[in-house]
Parts: C-alpha cells; structure tokens; sequence
C-alpha cells in the first residue's frame, strides 16, 4: 500500500521536470505535486557546465534559475537525491529508493541519461572524466585547476588534456579547456567535427576555426586506448598516434535512462515512444526530455532530441496536458552551442538531409554563413546558421513549413538574396 498519494508525480529533477512544475502550477494551481529528482541539487541550468561554469566565469548559485522558496510556495514537494526503484503503471504507483510508496494519478517520465562510458581499455584508469552533473563539472575543474599548476609544459604554459569525440559537448569542452590556459587535442571519430549535424563544407570550416584558436584536432581518427602509471597519461589513436595528457575527457554519447519501463507496458525504443502531447501509450503517463522519443508531426516519426530547448519545451507540452491543456509538438527543433564566441544554431532533422548547400562563403577565421540542408523529397529539412546572420524567425520558418527548394536553390544559395523573398514578403 501507498504511503503517499498524488495527483501529479514528476520522475526526473532535471529541466524538463521543472519546466512541467512550473506549467502545471499555471493551470492548477493546488494538485498535490511531487517532484523527485537523483541529484541532490535541486534543478539547474546545465548548459553553462561546459562553457561559463567550466571556465569559471559563473558561480555555482548562478545556475539555479528556480529559487528554493519557489517550491515552497508553489506547494511542490521536491525530494532530491531520490529515485524511483519501481514503476507499477497499471496500479500507478511506484517506490522509491527508501523503500517509500506512492500513488499518482497522472506520471512524468523525465529521468534524461547519462554520459556514455568509453570503451577502449584504460578506460579504468583514473583522470578519465566525463561531464553530465554539476557534481561531474565541479570534479573536471579541479582537475584543470591541478593540470594547469602542475601538469605537462606546453608552449603557453602548464597543462595538457584530450578530448575524445567531436560532438556538441565535446567540441565546447575542447574551447573551454584552451581558453583555460590548457593545450588540447581533439580526437573525432568522424572526418570532422560535429559530424552528425552537419555537412563537411560546415565541418571542416569547424576544424580549421578550432585550430586557429589552438585546439589541435585529430579527424577521423578515434581514441584506441588510453595508458599510464596508475593514471591517464596518454591516448593511443587508432593511427598510432600518442597524445600526452594530464587527463582526458570522453564525450561519446548520451545513454538513455530507461530501465524502470521494465516489466512495464509503457513503449520504448532506444527511448520512451510519446506522441506529439508527450502522451505514452498508458493513459496517465507521460514522457519529455532527453529520455523521450517525441513523434514530430514535420517529419512524420519519433525523433530523440537530447538538447536542452528541447527538454524545456516537452516538458512544458506535458506539464500543460497532464494538467488538462491540449499543447502539442508542432515547431522546427532548436538548438545551439558556442565555442570561442562563436554561435550556432541548428533547426530540424539531420537525418532527413539528402543533401547541403551553403549560403554564403565558409571562412574559418570570421564565419557567417548558413548552411541548409534539403530533404530527398525537394524540401527543406535542416538549416544551420554559423555566426551573427540574424533573421532566426526566417531560417526557423524555412524548416517549419518545409519550404521547397526547386527552382530556388540559386536563391537560397545567395546571400544578397533576402530570405523573406522567399516567402513572398
């Protein structure tokens, strides 16, 4: 028997699970709600942990957006540093680690994932790190902050690492790093960085941009093993190439955090299946965040989007549906990184490119340009924009309505040609 009842049990302390709080709260306002999140933080803003945080230039309190008296009076029970252990979804109750049981009428699922673990040997070896936490952020700074007083000499001082993979995270932790004062090399598996997102005109300008600000990149060329005494101190590539290091860094892939669906109904894939409202296939149960597959009616399939916009926006779509609304996914996915200032944005699919074309010229030492990437079909599936080219709300509109490219290819090609033309505006 359940030792606690509630009408709103929210799985996961992460962004999506705060944002469905707040949505909730919105439209009901007394609904007994629990929050019960792993960490022991209550939820933060986790972009800056690669980025302002890593280097210093955030304090920790600066990453908590939602203060601690929220909770309170919003009347939501918040029990960090807990998990639910058990899911019984056709009785709707679940127990947590303590043994404790509760009852819900209506379910979030928004537990995220963690960082994936190399798989290379040494992969044991202490000073390899990896960044999903506050917790783990806060590890990787020490262990900068030692390398950079006492590790390896290098042409501008102290201080050696590598990172091993050329995705999002892996790329803004290969800026931070060097702008800590630190040398880095960055081992990709790919041809170049980011190579799951974009085209290699957009890459290979990305690898050069990276080199020009001292990050030495190494393409196509992954970590084969990692050696040392009793610690990392070198990566092996599969080249044969050595990299020294004080410590190293894996950024290789989210695993999805799903194992409490066992034994459940619930759908899941590669991750749990929701509809466009953030609906799983048991009545009550809902799903949003990096642990979703979210059925995206522009593209016509269930898409996993591990970034942050999207974590805020589905967990809002469940929030206001478990609630009673009737909100759906039905805008151009977004999201967006930043590496020595540099900014980029990203809308759409990457995965129904058929082919690129760029608009504008690639320069790796002051890049502007957008890349856009076009469907088999003829339409546009993805757009990429790199740097100050402003006119987001067009290039968003490009993949939201999966603008055609025939007949316009000259003129998206163009950057003199307005994108508003396009549209006929």
């Amino acid at each position: 028997m359940s030792d606690l009842h509630v009408k709103y049990l929210l799985m996961g302390g992460g962004v999506a699970g705060s944002e469905a709080a707040k949505a909730i709260r919105e439209i009901d306002g007394q609904g007994d709600l629990l929050l019960v999140g792993q960490e022991i933080n209550r939820p933060y803003h986790r972009p800056p942990l690669s980025k302002q945080f890593l280097r210093g230039e955030q304090g920790r309190e600066a990453l908590f957006e939602m203060a601690g008296e929220w909770f309170v009076e919003n009347r939501v029970q918040l029990r960090t540093g807990r998990r639910v252990s058990h899911l019984d979804a056709t009785r709707n109750a679940v127990t947590l680690d303590n043994g404790e049981g509760v009852s819900f009428d209506r379910l979030l699922i928004a537990t995220g994932g963690g960082a994936v673990l190399l798989k290379a040997p040494g992969a044991e070896l202490p000073n390899l790190f990896y960044l999903r936490t506050l917790e783990d952020a806060e590890v990787l700074q020490h262990a900068m902050m030692k390398a950079s007083r006492e590790g390896q000499a290098h042409a501008k001082g102290r201080g050696r690492a590598v990172v091993i993979g050329g995705g999002l995270l892996g790329v803004e932790l290969a800026g931070s790093l060097t702008q800590a004062g630190l040398h880095v090399d960055l081992a990709v598996s790919g041809d170049h960085p980011w190579h799951r997102y974009v085209g290699q005109a957009t890459g290979r300008c990305m690898a050069l941009f990276l080199e020009n600000h001292g990050v030495t990149v190494h393409g196509g060329d992954r970590a084969a093993r990692l050696e040392g005494d009793g610690r990392v101190q070198r990566v092996i590539l599969a080249s044969g190439k050595s990299l020294p290091c004080d410590f190293a860094v894996a950024a290789v892939g989210i695993q999805i955090h799903k194992e409490i669906l066992r034994g459940t109904p619930v759908a899941a894939e590669k991750a749990i299946l929701v509809d466009a409202g953030c609906r799983t296939n048991v009545r009550g149960i809902f799903a949003a965040g990096d642990c979703a597959a979210v059925f995206d009616p522009l593209f016509g399939k269930h898409r996993m989007m591990h970034h942050w916009d999207s974590a805020v926006q589905t967990g809002r779509i469940a929030g206001i549906n478990m609630a009673g609304g009737d909100a759906r996914f039905e805008t151009a996915s977004y999201f967006d990184s930043q590496v020595f200032g540099l900014k980029i944005g990203v809308w759409g699919e990457a995965r129904a490119v058929d082919r690129r074309m760029i608009r504008g010229t690639p320069s790796a030492e002051s890049p502007e340009f957008i890349e856009i990437g076009v469907a088999a079909d003829g339409r546009i599936a993805q757009v990429i924009a790199v740097g100050e080219v402003g006119q987001k709300d067009l290039l968003a509109r490009l993949v939201r309505e999966r603008v055609g490219t025939n007949g316009k290819e000259e003129q998206l090609r163009d950057p003199g040609f307005g994108i508003e033309k396009i549209f006929g505006e």
